[in-house]
């Protein structure tokens, strides 16, 4: 709760605590699994690397912020490459849980190609897999984490609509639920700010 709020806190308040929150989190992200039991479920893995990478990005966000309203005092060759290597590592982890999904999901996974073939699982595999490939080396970035922001809201209304479900299991849904939106939040970012300097997307405007 303490990251969460060091991270909404209205920018106008002073100092900003935005990535004291996202080590917060982080921390809390990197504990959850083995607090509750869950490192050995790979789904419940994948997300909290997901989320991870959000967090990434968030940060790598906020230094971005900074940079451009103060004068940091480093060569600008130096600052640029940290801070494009920590926003690829946001952006690998970000897509953690599509490449789980496209692979192994109950509804539409690769696997399930073998098992149960179907036109709805091919179009699942090739769509997750092949967005997510676009995010993870940064072509078409923006449009291909806004597409994913959308596959990713309407899921998660038909997966997890913890309004309808009986008390004994609406807390589990709760909790995918908003999870999940957080995921979205971090795709958004990635739509806002871009994939970064070490991407397709930026070699291709160098070389053109």
């Amino acid at each position: 709760m303490t990251g969460s709020v060091l991270v909404l806190r209205p920018k106008e308040v002073k100092p900003s605590r935005v990535k004291v929150g996202c080590y917060t989190l982080l921390a809390f992200v990197f504990l959850q699994p083995f607090m509750y039991g869950q490192a050995r479920d790979a789904d419940f893995m994948c997300r909290s690397v997901t989320l991870a990478g959000g967090l990434l990005l968030l940060i790598w966000s906020e230094n971005d912020r900074k940079q451009r309203s103060e004068d940091m005092g480093l060569p600008s060759g130096m600052e640029s490459t940290s801070s494009d290597r920590l926003q690829l590592c946001g952006r690998v982890l970000l897509t953690f849980l599509f490449f789980f999904q496209a692979v192994y999901s109950e509804n539409g996974g690769m696997h399930r190609l073998w098992t149960a073939p179907s036109l709805f699982g091919l179009i699942s595999f090739v769509v997750l897999a092949g967005l997510a490939g676009m995010v993870c080396a940064g072509f078409k970035t923006e449009w291909s984490a806004l597409l994913l922001c959308g596959i990713l809201f309407l899921s998660n209304l038909y997966m997890y609509p913890f309004w309808s479900i009986r008390e004994g299991l609406r807390d589990f849904y709760r909790y995918y639920f908003f999870q999940t939106l957080s995921i979205i939040g971090g795709l958004m970012l990635l739509a806002l700010h871009g994939p970064g300097g070490i991407s397709l997307d930026k070699g291709m405007k160098k070389a053109i």
